[in-house]
């Protein structure tokens, strides 16, 4: 059966940080979350990209895609993919609700450089 969701109406049933997983879709769920910060840490996933659409506000992510890490700000109305197996850290230093989709394996470390870790 069809689901329709209001995401800023589930989003308001939790408290604002919660990654909530709202809608089920094949063998994973479409996330959602209403965050004001920076993560503590760095997360990857090795066997899926991960998609992102922002909703509201302005969205911060770093990647470590070359020697350092690269930082991308994106608007409210926009979305991107980050490449399976990249090392990020995202954040919203004024606020941001955004959708996300990773299917796969998450890994997380609050190393400076996540990549010298084993994975």
């Amino acid at each position: 059966m069809m689901q329709v969701k209001d995401v800023n109406e589930e989003l308001s049933k939790h408290p604002a940080g919660t990654f909530l997983d709202f809608l089920k879709f094949n063998n994973s769920y479409i996330g959602a979350c209403d965050i004001t910060g920076m993560s503590p840490v760095w997360e990857m996933h090795p066997d899926t990209d991960e998609f992102f659409y922002i909703l509201e506000g302005q969205f911060e992510i770093a990647l470590f895609d070359g020697e350092t890490p690269s930082k991308h700000i994106v608007n409210s109305g926009s979305s991107f993919v980050v490449p399976m197996g990249i090392w990020h850290k995202p954040g919203a230093p004024n606020g941001c609700k955004f959708i996300h989709f990773t299917p796969g394996k998450s890994l997380h470390s609050e190393a400076n450089d996540p990549r010298a870790q084993s994975t």
